[in-house]
């Protein structure tokens, strides 16, 4: 699993009850009296529906999915783990006006008319900071010095161009390198039977989404939408002239030279094609995935800066040893964590066999049994 940041406005909760109300009504946020007053309570926007500046599409189904991720998560500065300043306590699901959805409707509900309806909706979070023990960082967020930065997992993603969405597998069988990612946010344009049915930007819809906390970053946001990765700051630049074609017609001119069957479900207007089980690829420089052990560089200092030497690339903390998963997923038998749990499941049931060969007491009982018969009939 690979892992984001998103970025969003910090909202501090004024005591005045339009402000109450107006909160209230799609979060729930403590009164006045019942606030703890070592707490600074604050409200955000965690995540957005749609594409933002770095081509990641959240579409409302996987936000939905991923609902019960979301509180009770840390809240950190910098996306420094150990820097830990607050937590999530709640959230909840609005429309562009602000109106609170209900989630177990919205999971109810088919994901095509889902992801129809509400690609509008927002997350949004109530959570804490632990002012007595960080008075500094609680006045500087008070004073709107820092925005607030989503933290999350994806196991998984598919590529979307235009109204589009195919499976990586499916876009590298038409050329598109989608492990680069300097191919999101390019125009491309799908042509199929010689007409152009798709024509738009590249990006990368997350699946398997896992919400995994919060950061306090003072790199500044795009309200009131969010920005994947705290290192963008604005759009890219697209270059009109460099367009990617991917060909349909010549992929199934391939397929049939080499007798396979060619897919031909995606039309104009197309949602999912097909399920992809290929795990995302791990490239960011934090601690990434589910495998916590696994970071993609080790740095000689902390700080880190452009000059820190890298003392280790792809590199398992838990065993002090290079990483052997090409996916960085604890459930590849490759993972060196899954390869010492086989080691010792292999040699518990080693010392199980010999111990039940050299395990004498069901003879030893039977014998017992036997003299105590012929005990009783001695009498």
């Amino acid at each position: 699993m690979e892992k984001f940041y998103l970025e969003a406005d910090i909202e501090l909760e004024k005591e005045t009850e339009d402000k109450k109300k107006a909160v209230a009504a799609a979060i729930e946020l403590p009164r006045l009296e019942d606030k703890q007053p070592d707490l600074q309570y604050f409200s955000a926007i965690f995540v957005s529906a749609g594409t933002n500046l770095n081509s990641a599409h959240f579409q409302p189904v996987e936000l939905v999915k991923a609902e019960d991720t979301i509180v009770s998560k840390a809240l950190d500065v910098e996306h420094k783990e150990e820097d830990i300043i607050g937590h999530i306590y709640d959230r909840a699901f609005i429309d562009a006006d602000g109106n609170k959805l209900d989630v177990e409707e919205l999971a109810s509900k088919e994901e095509a008319s889902l992801n129809e309806e509400n690609m509008n909706m927002h997350v949004v979070i109530a959570g804490v900071i632990y002012k007595n023990r960080f008075p500094n960082i609680a006045k500087e967020v008070a004073s709107g010095k820092w925005k607030v930065s989503m933290e999350c997992y994806f196991g998984n993603y598919d590529i979307k161009v235009g109204n589009v969405i195919m499976t990586k597998r499916e876009a590298e069988a038409l050329g598109l390198a989608s492990e680069d990612d300097s191919v999101f946010g390019k125009l491309a344009k799908i042509i199929k039977k010689k007409k152009e049915i798709a024509e738009g930007k590249v990006e990368r819809v997350l699946r398997d989404i896992i919400f995994s906390g919060c950061g306090i970053v003072k790199k500044p946001a795009n309200p009131p939408s969010v920005i994947l990765e705290t290192a963008s700051d604005k759009e890219k630049e697209i270059d009109p002239k460099e367009v990617i074609i991917l060909d349909y017609d010549k992929l199934e001119q391939e397929e049939k030279a080499n007798n396979n069957v060619t897919s031909d479900n995606i039309e104009g207007d197309t949602s999912v094609i097909t399920e992809d089980s290929d795990e995302a690829a791990l490239e960011y420089d934090d601690t990434v995935g589910i495998c916590v052990a696994y970071k993609r560089r080790v740095y000689a200092d902390e700080p880190q800066g452009p000059d820190t030497e890298v003392l280790h690339e792809d590199w398992c903390t838990l065993f002090n040893n290079s990483c052997t998963s090409f996916s960085r997923d604890t459930s590849d038998p490759n993972c060196l964590r899954v390869q010492a749990r086989t080691a010792v499941s292999v040699y518990t049931k080693k010392l199980m066999a010999e111990r039940e060969q050299s395990d004498k007491r069901k003879e030893l009982t039977e014998m017992l049994e036997q003299v105590i018969e012929k005990a009783k009939k001695c009498k």
